[in-house]
């Protein structure tokens, strides 16, 4: 594909046609971005523009913009972002081209709420809006993508919940195979987040092993993976994270580059390994902080703070979200709380392993049982030592033998019964059927059937067999009970 448009763009040239010549150096930047080369994507964008704008302003002129202002998104540019995103609307609307105004709104939208700016809702609501009532699939699903996206980062998990499902069933709906997982891999980091380790581990691990995705749709699935390896303690933990850092080092985006360095970070932390953890942090203080979203800038304070880092960071903090500056402002416990009420345990037993002083001895032992919960082992057994060292230790409570295991729910919520439909549904059997398999009404059976349609975003049946097609750890043999029972 790549040769073909190169191709392109020579005998377009030779024929004079600067319009084509725009519009397949604006394809070779697309292609090479899905394939992580930042470097080949924006010398193509670039070139576009350049090329076009020798031109009468015409509708290629606007969508050449629209890619560099998506370009300069992805780079945490975000003052560029919205800039050339409001020149491409401009052309967009002066030409009717609905599509590329679509695909601006949504850039310029995703640039405003990610720098924490207002404004930003109404033109991604404008953009999904517009490419579900026009038909433009793609474009539908990189709002999802994108607005979904931010939900997560910025921890508004009900909204991260309903935009994450929505944009699933969209894509399996339209076969939008990339865009699927990309989005199923945000779902898994959503799970961490929640602290449902397991069930984060199943949904990342379940992307990770497709075949055929390119770099920048399964990274988020392979951070995540990562990650939740690192928690629960299993070995292969910093090898994920070591392959993420290398793929997202050729995306060269900080979206993906940040998330990874911070789990290193985390990972050299838990390993009481000081000297490696301030080095990490190092290494993301010589990034361009200024473009960092506060969330990302707040993460990196609090552990520059945790870590004792010599001299301030070179940016200001006092924007950073609630959590953060309460911990930032020497109150871990009511920082603890914060992230309790958010529904984010692991940052909050994190938070309680800050506390000292008399307050010590309690918030560690709510911080053991909360990681012991989710089944955070190396950072439960780190509070223990941080308590035996502190002299706080005599009342914590006993360790837990065995095996650490935090409860396995279903990633979609879905209930043992549920589950058990669900698979029978996935054989081919009717509700009839499925009434006396499982000794229940066909009514009763109809509500578990609704459920299922609801939980999965399905408006019937067929859907829900596209959903197991494209992601079949949503139906785990170990996990359902048998219909029998």
């Amino acid at each position: 594909m790549i040769e073909a448009r190169r191709r392109a763009v020579v005998l377009w040239r030779e024929l004079g046609r600067m319009d084509k010549v725009g519009l397949n150096l604006r394809w070779l930047s697309r292609l090479h971005w899905y394939r992580g080369e930042a470097q080949q994507a924006g010398d193509y964008a670039d070139q576009a523009v350049r090329e076009l704008e020798s031109l009468p302003p015409g509708p290629e002129l606007a969508t050449a913009y629209g890619v560099r202002a998506q370009l300069h998104m992805l780079h945490d540019r975000f003052d560029e972002a919205i800039a050339w995103g409001r020149r491409a609307i401009a052309l967009a609307e002066r030409f009717g081209e609905i599509e590329t105004r679509i695909h601006a709104l949504n850039t310029v939208g995703i640039a405003l709420l990610n720098s924490g700016r207002p404004g930003g809702r109404e033109p991604m609501e404008e953009s999904l809006s517009l490419a579900l009532q026009h038909g433009f699939h793609e474009q539908a699903a990189r709002a999802y993508t994108n607005w979904g996206e931010h939900a997560v980062l910025f921890k508004d998990f009900a909204l991260a919940e309903r935009l994450l499902a929505e944009g699933i069933a969209f894509d399996t709906r339209h076969d939008l195979d990339s865009w699927t997982y990309y989005l199923v891999g945000r779902q898994a980091q959503l799970r961490l987040e929640q602290g449902r380790l397991r069930e984060a581990e199943t949904i990342a691990r379940g992307v990770v092993g497709l075949e055929r995705l390119t770099l920048v749709m399964h990274l988020p699935a392979l951070t995540v993976l990562g990650k939740v390896r690192l928690r629960l303690g299993e070995p292969d933990g910093l090898t994920l994270l070591e392959q993420a850092l290398q793929d997202a080092l050729a995306t060269s985006e900080p979206q993906n580059i940040v998330p990874v360095r911070m789990a290193l970070a985390e990972a050299a932390w838990l390993a009481e390994d000081a000297d490696a953890c301030r080095d990490r942090l190092a290494e993301i203080a010589t990034m361009d902080l200024g473009n960092f979203d506060p969330w990302e800038l707040g993460e990196l304070a609090t552990w520059w703070q945790r870590m004792g880092m010599t001299g301030p960071l070179p940016v200001p903090t006092m924007h950073v979200p609630a959590p953060r500056s309460t911990e930032l402002g020497g109150a871990p416990l009511a920082a603890a709380a914060e992230w309790s009420r958010m529904g984010l345990p692991y940052e909050a037993a994190l938070a309680l392993m800050q506390v000292r002083g008399p307050q010590a001895e309690a918030a560690l032992t709510e911080a053991i049982a909360t990681l012991e919960s989710i089944g955070a082992r190396p950072a439960a057994m780190l509070a223990r030592r941080m308590a035996r060292r502190q002299g706080v230790a005599d009342n914590l409570p006993k360790v837990r033998r065995g095996p650490y295991a935090a409860a396995r729910r279903h990633p979609l919520g879905l209930t043992q019964r549920e589950l058990q439909v669900l698979s029978l549904i996935a054989q081919g059997v009717g509700n009839r059927e499925i009434a006396r398999r499982l000794v229940r009404s066909p009514r009763t059976i109809e509500h578990h059937v609704s459920a299922l349609l609801g939980k999965l975003n399905a408006t019937n049946k067929m859907e829900v067999m596209l959903r197991l097609r494209s992601e079949p750890w949503l139906l785990s043999p170990a996990e359902v009970p048998s219909p029998e029972k």
